[in-house]
């Protein structure tokens, strides 16, 4: 296999994952509206599309079954075979097929796929629910698959068969010579329905895209890293000196840094679109798992987000969503005694807010009931008999390892994982997740995430004499407390009264293991208070430094098991700083206390 072959097959497995996404969406969409004859239409075209690009690069086993699985389209497309709930779930299972087809191809391009068994399935469907239909094997008519119009993948991969098409040419609708390599002719007609906008209301060009290679863009983002952090080191050497050119020159270094330092972080960022439309289909297979009526409501999927981050929270959001649909949304009878619609709605909804990047999954069921979440948490030994909790902690239970209200598992839930690792899985990003809930109204469940993991604002604080970055997001407030504030209890140690709050409060250097270090007064030094994923809690400092945005530098394999430490900076002197985590850092602290 050439270069260019094997560039040939790679583009094409690259584009059918595109297609099949969008197949997936229309699929569902057709289930809604079974007449929706465009649908039909569109999901028609692309399982064609998929059909000859396969061929055409020489993928056989796609090419044979796509045939088959068009011509089963066909059938629906001409209303031969009515749209039902059980042609909907095949129409499903297929495009899972080509989707793993595809999967296991981009690891082995040579590999070969048995889809006899799903093959046969389709043959019974075909004649199980018409009564006269052509044979599965015919091929469709020569003039139907020259002269339909062709989708934009079909264009480009005439591009690179025939290495000189014009684009121009191909929309004019003209006929285009052969290469020199002898290749067909290809005639390409328009689209019959095609009618030309006014002048004066003509649409924009679509904003071009290319490929990036991913390594490139990591070393992209690395450099331009390096160059914020030189032009911080200038910035403090410039205020030691009285030169006013390079004061100036610095200043205008740091605007251009800034504005190349955006656009390589734009190249990371990609819509909320794909990760959303995937929920449609968890939310179909969820629902019809339970025997209930569930729709998804989406919006904000428009909303863009770090390409690493959005790769880490699929897993998180299945999990959310799946717990709307089992634990949030009540069954259809129990609805309907409450006076509620048959069918329950989940909202997924993304937007900024104060730069982050806010997920919202929302049900209309019938809330979260703080008690009942105690009784279970006391009847599985997390907590001790008669313990009475806050409204707020009590929901935080759902977060507790093991912890589940199921008392059997089942397919969709019961082993009090999900939950925990909808928890861990944010905190790792460096976000939080927040619920909402009123019993018999519904939940709202909050995730809040850094729209980038690569540069973060900062408070550089100093402890015995070191340096240590928090990241801004996670300090609520700094104060100097006074004497009286500070109180001393059996159970909890040290604790900040602070507007009426206790809360726990932690030195720094303790934290740290610096048990030698002279104890200060609390009035000496700076709490930091940290308002985080659930518990408040405070932390004494020595100093604080002063804020700024610092570039994240991964810690070396020696020092990676430490969770509190999530990286390092280089400061504006040029010397490197610890990264702290200050939620993990008081966990040993808070379980030594309970």
């Amino acid at each position: 296999m050439d270069d260019f072959e094997k560039e040939l097959k790679l583009g094409f497995l690259e584009e059918a994952s595109q297609l099949l996404a969008d197949a997936e969406q229309c699929f569902l969409a057709l289930e809604s509206n079974p007449q929706d004859g465009p649908m039909l239409d569109k999901i028609f075209r692309l399982a064609h599309n998929l059909k000859g690009s396969s061929k055409a690069v020489g993928f056989e086993d796609i090419g044979v079954f796509t045939h088959r699985f068009e011509s089963f389209l066909l059938k629906v497309k001409n209303g031969e075979i009515p749209v039902t709930s059980s042609v909907i779930s095949l129409l499903l299972v297929c495009n899972d097929h080509i989707r793993s087809m595809v999967d296991t191809l981009k690891g082995d391009l040579d590999a070969r796929i048995d889809s006899s068994a799903l093959m046969e399935r389709i043959e019974s469907a075909s004649h199980g629910e018409a009564a006269e239909s052509e044979p599965v094997a015919a091929e469709p008519v020569f003039e139907e698959e020259i002269f339909e119009a062709p989708t934009p993948e079909e264009v480009e991969l005439i591009r690179l068969v025939n290495h000189s098409f014009d684009a121009n040419s191909i929309d004019a609708g003209v006929e285009m010579p052969a290469p020199v390599e002898a290749a067909p002719v290809i005639k390409v007609a328009p689209p019959i329905n095609s009618v030309p906008a006014p002048a004066a209301h003509a649409t924009p060009a679509p904003e071009e895209s290319i490929r990036v290679s991913l390594a490139r863009l990591e070393k992209l983002i690395n450099s331009v890293g390096e160059l914020v952090i030189l032009q911080t080191v200038l910035r403090e050497q410039s205020l030691s000196s009285n030169a006013h050119l390079l004061r100036k020159t610095i200043h205008q270094m740091g605007k251009v840094t800034k504005e190349v330092q955006d656009i390589s972080m734009s190249l990371r960022m990609v819509p909320l679109r794909q990760t959303f439309q995937k929920m449609q289909r968890i939310v179909r297979d969820t629902s019809g798992m339970l025997a209930k009526k569930v729709a998804l409501v989406t919006s904000g999927d428009d909303t863009e987000l770090d390409k690493t981050v959005l790769e880490n929270i699929s897993d998180p959001l299945v999990h959310l969503i799946r717990n709307a649909c089992d634990h949030g949304v009540e069954s259809p009878e129990v609805r309907q005694a409450k006076g509620k619609p048959e069918s329950g709605t989940v909202k997924l909804n993304a937007y900024h807010q104060s730069g982050k990047l806010v997920i919202e999954v929302k049900d209309d069921g019938g809330g979260i009931d703080g008690a009942r979440l105690t009784a279970k948490a006391i009847e599985k030994g997390i907590l001790k008999p008669g313990t009475v909790l806050p409204e707020q902690e009590a929901i935080h239970l759902i977060f507790h390892p093991g912890f589940s209200t199921k008392a059997q598992v089942t397919e969709v839930s019961g082993r009090g994982v999900g939950m925990d690792v909808v928890k861990t899985n944010i905190e790792a990003l460096q976000g939080e997740v927040q619920v909402e809930t009123v019993l018999g109204e519904g939940t709202t469940f909050k995730v809040i995430l850094p729209l980038t993991l690569a540069i973060i604002d900062g408070m550089v604080v100093q402890n015995e004499g070191c340096r240590f970055v928090v990241p801004l997001s996670h300090v609520h407030e700094t104060l100097k407390p006074a004497v009286e504030d500070v109180k001393h209890t059996t159970a909890m140690g040290e604790v900040l009264l602070l507007r009426g709050e206790n809360l726990p409060l932690y030195r720094l250097n303790t934290l740290l293991g610096h048990k030698k270090a002279a104890m200060k007064s609390a009035n000496e030094q700076i709490a930091m208070v940290i308002r985080y994923a659930g518990s408040p809690f405070a932390v004494l400092v020595d100093d604080i430094l002063g804020q700024q945005q610092v570039v994240i530098k991964e810690v070396g394999s020696e020092i990676q098991n430490l969770k509190w430490m999530s990286g390092s900076a280089i400061l504006g002197d040029g010397k490197p700083a610890i990264i702290i985590e200050m939620n993990e850092l008081v966990k040993p602290a808070k379980r030594g206390a309970a």
